[in-house]
């Protein structure tokens, strides 16, 4: 894809980096390669050493280096990326779970589904704890503000590495799980089949999933804990749960980095029957 270059009157260090973004979209400039130096840039744009580094910090903002704290910044490599499926069949998938054996419902969760990361390689947690609905999650819920809800966070963690590869947090009304005490202690997690199964065991059928992305800046913390670098934003993934009688049973926010992940959605389009395609040809005659 072509890169855009700044328009307008530009600043050097702003026509500095538009040049160097575009030697690393031509490939000029390979991943892992050095990029030039503060002299040799300063030098080749008769610039301050500070006007060459405030390029260098806008392609290290946009993701496109690495490097810094004594390290030559280097063209950054391509990211693996996990392709997340908010809307290809997996959440049938899960549904379908539910009803299935326990030990078929052990070794394939939610994450498993979503992401394809192996169970085994991760080490999770979930912590559970009571809360009040604020005004947000009242009217998410449809539910009175004050009504108790459980906070669910859960993450998972790779084995070797160390780095955060799943964060979530979802919220249930309290009294829509309070008839089976097993849903209140996070000691039983992971729980064979998800959330759906657990919900399962209170008489609470889903029907429908709603979700939306949106885009937002992680705190260094964050960016410490997924191994993010600086300039990378984190997508969260909103969901709500509702049921066959038309409640949001679970709202829940998932975080993924963006530049490791690939949201994938499918949508199944009906074929025109012959009778639309007749009557539409018919319309075009007659005009």
């Amino acid at each position: 894809m072509q890169e855009e270059r700044t328009v307008g009157t530009v600043p050097v260090h702003h026509q500095i980096a538009d040049e160097l973004r575009s030697r690393i979209a031509s490939g000029q400039l390979q991943p892992g390669d050095k990029l030039p130096t503060i002299a040799e840039l300063t030098k080749a744009w008769d610039c301050a050493p500070l006007t060459a580094r405030k390029a260098i910090e806008v392609l290290r903002e946009e993701g496109r280096i690495t490097g810094g704290r004594g390290k030559a910044p280097t063209v950054r490599g391509a990211t693996a990326r996990t392709p997340i499926r908010l809307a290809d069949g997996w959440t049938q998938k899960q549904k379908d779970l539910v009803l299935r054996p326990a030990e078929e419902r052990k070794v394939m969760g939610a994450i498993e589904l979503t992401a394809g990361v192996p169970i085994a390689e991760c080490e999770s947690t979930a912590k559970y704890r009571e809360t009040e609905a604020n005004a947000e999650q009242a009217e998410i819920f449809g539910l009175p503000e004050g009504t108790k809800l459980i906070e669910r966070v859960y993450e998972m963690v790779h084995k070797t590495t160390g780095v955060r590869m799943t964060w979530s947090v979802s919220y249930i009304p309290l009294q829509y799980i309070e008839s089976n005490p097993e849903l209140l202690d996070d000691s039983n997690e992971p729980w064979p089949g998800g959330h759906q199964h657990q919900l399962y065991t209170v008489g609470i059928e889903l029907i429908e999933f709603s979700r939306s992305v949106i885009a937002v800046q992680p705190t260094p913390g964050e960016r410490q804990k997924w191994a993010m670098e600086v300039g990378t934003p984190m997508l969260h993934t909103l969901s709500k749960s509702i049921d066959v009688e038309g409640r949001v049973v679970e709202y829940s926010e998932a975080r993924y980095p963006a530049d490791r992940t690939e949201i994938r959605m499918t949508e199944h389009l009906k074929r025109w029957t012959p009778e639309q395609l007749a009557e539409a040809a018919d319309a075009a005659g007659d005009a």
